[in-house]
């Protein structure tokens, strides 16, 4: 009687595999959010260094804006210290370059700790996983022997 207890508090195959199943979902899509991470924090860093760039040529020079599907439009620098940046839910403020800086390096490293704590979600993930396959293991050994 005992023994067939243990045989209903033990999960089947067919469990741990959905369960294996679901934490291999849950890194796929852990996965997909670090890359969308990865490709804001890359947009950040290319408006930084457009802003340096734009700093650097200084008021008065001439530049060309990418207007899509190859065309571009000229435009003359008027104050590369002024900058408009998004304040977040669709709002955008006017600041000098040096606060749209910190701005944006404020914005990044509260990207960047979001994506380690991912990254530490798919390390426990892939930790059940590798648990889960212990456990899938055994039990087929188990029923490879039940069976003979």
């Amino acid at each position: 009687m005992a023994k067939k207890e243990n045989k209903k508090t033990q999960p089947t195959m067919e469990e741990l595999n959905r369960e294996l199943r679901g934490y291999i979902t849950q890194i796929e899509a852990l996965r997909a959010e670090i890359a969308v991470i990865d490709e804001n924090i890359a947009t950040y860093r290319v408006a930084i260094k457009t802003i340096n760039n734009l700093r650097d040529l200084g008021k008065g020079k001439n530049i060309l804006i990418p207007i899509g599907a190859g065309a571009q439009i000229e435009a003359k620098i008027e104050d590369p210290d002024r900058v408009v940046v998004s304040i977040g839910s669709g709002i955008s403020a006017e600041l000098k370059a040096e606060e749209a800086l910190t701005q944006i390096a404020k914005e990044i490293a509260s990207l960047q700790t979001l994506r380690r704590t991912l990254e530490q979600a798919i390390a426990e993930a892939y930790q059940k996983t590798e648990e889960l396959l212990q456990k899938t293991r055994e039990l087929g050994q188990e029923e490879g022997k039940a069976s003979k």
